[in-house]
C-alpha cells in the first residue's frame, strides 16, 4: 500500500489539519517578516534591483519592456503585476518588493501542492515551509528581486503540477494550460524553460496514446506560441537570445562550485568542513530525490529532478563565470527539490518534521541576525554602493539631472531619485538608450565615479576624455564636469 493509498484515521485527520493551520499562519508570517524588513538595513538595492524597480515604473507609465533591458532574456512578467500594482499606490520601490514577495509565496504554495501530489499532505506542507524559511540570502532574492527568478519557479512548478494530472476531464484545456505555462517560462529565463521541459516530455509520453492526441497537441502549441512570443521575437533578430552571458568559456569546475560554494554560503557556510558537509547534503538530497523518481515510479519526482539538473546546467554554462559564494540568488532554483527530498526524509519519523520546521524558522531569523546584526527601522543605506540618496540631492540642487555613472551607480541613482536624475552606465553591458541620449544633451557633460576606483583615476589622469574638467567629491563619489564634449563610449571603463 502507497502513501497515498493509506486509509485515513482520525489522527492523521487531525494531524493533517494542524499541519495545514501551520503551513498557513507561517506563510502569513513570512510574508509580514518581509514587508518588515523592507524598512530595515535587511533591504539592500543594487543597479540590478533597481532596473528591476524602474523596468515596472515605466511599464506603469506606459513604455512597455518585454526583458530586462539590455538583455533577450529576463522576461518582465513581474514588472507588469508590480507596474499595475504601482497605478494604485504609486511608484515606489517597497510596491515591487511586496509584489516580488507575494509571487514567492504562491511558489511556497506551490512547492507544497506538488509535495503532497508527490507522496502526502506532510511532506507537501513541510517542504513548503522549509522552502519559505530557508535562510536570509533566498529570503532576500523574495524582496530584492533580480527580475524573473520568482515568476520563472512560479510558472516551472506550474507546468509540473499541471502536467501530472491524470483525471481531467478536459484534456485539450489542460495540454493548452501547460502550453501556456510553458510560454510563458521560456520568455522569462532558460532556467525556467529547464525546470519546465522534462514534465512536458513526460506528459507527451504518458499521453502518446490517448484519442485524438493530435487536438492537444496543436492546443499545448498554440498557447505555447502565443505565452513565449516575446521571446521568440527576441530569438529571430538575435541569436543573444540563446547565448551565455559573459565573456568566459564555460568551466566544469562550476557544477563543483554550484554545491561547494553557491548552495554553502546560501545556508550560511564560509569554507572548510562546514561547506563541504553542506554541499554534500544537498547533492545526496537530489539523489534521494532521483532514486525515489525511479524505485517508486513516480514521474512527478522525475519531472523536479530532471527540471533542477537541466536548470544546473544553465545556471553553470549560461552565467558565463565559475560559481561563487556571490551567485547564491541562483539556489533558490535548486529549493524546491531539496526542500521536497528533506520533507520525504523527515516525515519517516513522527516527530522529526516538527523539529525540522521549528529549525528551519529559528535558523532563518538568527541568519537574518548574523548577517544583518544591527538591525533598526530605517531605510537610510539601502543601496549598497554608498549614499545614493546624498549623492542624489546634491546633483539635483545644482540642476543635474542626467549624467554618465559607474554600473552600480547608474541605475541605483536614477531609482532613488525616480528619475530626476537619470545615469547612463559608463561599462557594459549598457542598459538603456534613453538615458545615454540624456546625459550627452547635458552641458556640461558629467561623470559620477566612485572616489578612488579605477575610473575614478583614469579620469583623473585624463586618459578617458579630452580637455579640461572640475572635479568635486561628495560623500565618496567623485563628480567630474567637463566642458568640453567627449564620446565617453570611444574606450572602455571598469565595472567597479
Amino acid at each position: 500500500m502507497t502513501t497515498a493509498q493509506r486509509v485515513p484515521t482520525k489522527r492523521s485527520h487531525t494531524d493533517g489539519r494542524a499541519w495545514a493551520v501551520a503551513f498557513w499562519v507561517l506563510l502569513s508570517a513570512g510574508v509580514a517578516l518581509r514587508i518588515a524588513l523592507l524598512f530595515t538595513p535587511a533591504f539592500t538595492v543594487d543597479s540590478d534591483n533597481a532596473i528591476v524597480y524602474l523596468v515596472a515604473k515605466h511599464i506603469s507609465e506606459g513604455d512597455i519592456a518585454w526583458f530586462f533591458w539590455g538583455q533577450t532574456y529576463g522576461g518582465t512578467l513581474l514588472e507588469f503585476v508590480a507596474g499595475a500594482a504601482m497605478l494604485v499606490f504609486g511608484a515606489h520601490i517597497e510596491v515591487l518588493s511586496v509584489v516580488a514577495t507575494l509571487i514567492f509565496a504562491g511558489v511556497a504554495v506551490l512547492v507544497r501542492q506538488l509535495g503532497t501530489l508527490l507522496f502526502d499532505t506532510r511532506v507537501g506542507t513541510v517542504a513548503g515551509i522549509v522552502f519559505w524559511f530557508s535562510g536570509y540570502y533566498t529570503l532576500k532574492v523574495s524582496i530584492s528581486e533580480p527580475g524573473f527568478y520568482g515568476p520563472s519557479l512560479l510558472l516551472g512548478l506550474g507546468v509540473i503540477i499541471v502536467s501530472l494530472r491524470t483525471d481531467a476531464r478536459h484534456p485539450v484545456l489542460q495540454w493548452a494550460t501547460v502550453g501556456l505555462l510553458a510560454g510563458l517560462a521560456f520568455w522569462q529565463s532558460p532556467m525556467a524553460a529547464a525546470l519546465a521541459l522534462p514534465a512536458i516530455v513526460i506528459l507527451v509520453l504518458r499521453q502518446r496514446r490517448a484519442p485524438g492526441l493530435w487536438k492537444r497537441i496543436v492546443a499545448a502549441a498554440l498557447a505555447a506560441t502565443v505565452g513565449a512570443l516575446p521571446w521568440l521575437i527576441a530569438f529571430s533578430v538575435s541569436l543573444g537570445a540563446l547565448s551565455p552571458k559573459g565573456a568566459s568559456h564555460f568551466s566544469p569546475r562550476g557544477f563543483v562550485t554550484l554545491f561547494t560554494s553557491t548552495l554553502a554560503s546560501t545556508f550560511g557556510a564560509a569554507g572548510g568542513i562546514p561547506s563541504i558537509l553542506i554541499a554534500l547534503a544537498c547533492a545526496a538530497l537530489l539523489v534521494l530525490l532521483g532514486v525515489l523518481a525511479v524505485r517508486h515510479r513516480n514521474p512527478g519526482a522525475a519531472a523536479l529532478f530532471l527540471g533542477t539538473a537541466l536548470a544546473s546546467l544553465v545556471i553553470v554554462v549560461g552565467s558565463g563565470v565559475v560559481l561563487s559564494a556571490n551567485d547564491t540568488r541562483y539556489s533558490v532554483y535548486l529549493l524546491p527539490a531539496l526542500t521536497l527530498s528533506l520533507a520525504y526524509a523527515a516525515v519517516r519519523v513522527r516527530w522529526v518534521p516538527v523539529v525540522v520546521v521549528a529549525l528551519a524558522v529559528g535558523l532563518t531569523l538568527t541568519h537574518i541576525a548574523v548577517v544583518k546584526p544591527t538591525l533598526s527601522w530605517t531605510t537610510a543605506g539601502r543601496y549598497g554602493v554608498g549614499d545614493i540618496t546624498g549623492l542624489g540631492n546634491y546633483l539635483t540642487s545644482r540642476g543635474v539631472t542626467a549624467v554618465y555613472g559607474d554600473y552600480w551607480i547608474a541605475y541605483s541613482l536614477a531609482a532613488e531619485t525616480h528619475e530626476h536624475v537619470t545615469a547612463a552606465s559608463l561599462s557594459e553591458p549598457r542598459r538603456y538608450a534613453p538615458y545615454e541620449t540624456a546625459a550627452a544633451a547635458l552641458d556640461p557633460r558629467v561623470v559620477v565615479v566612485q572616489a578612488g576606483n579605477e575610473n575614478d583615476a583614469a579620469l583623473k589622469s585624463g586618459t578617458k576624455a579630452v580637455g579640461a574638467f572640475e572635479r568635486t567629491e561628495v560623500d565618496g563619489f567623485a563628480i567630474y564636469s567637463f566642458a568640453a564634449p567627449f564620446d565617453p563610449y570611444a574606450s572602455l571603463w571598469a565595472l567597479y
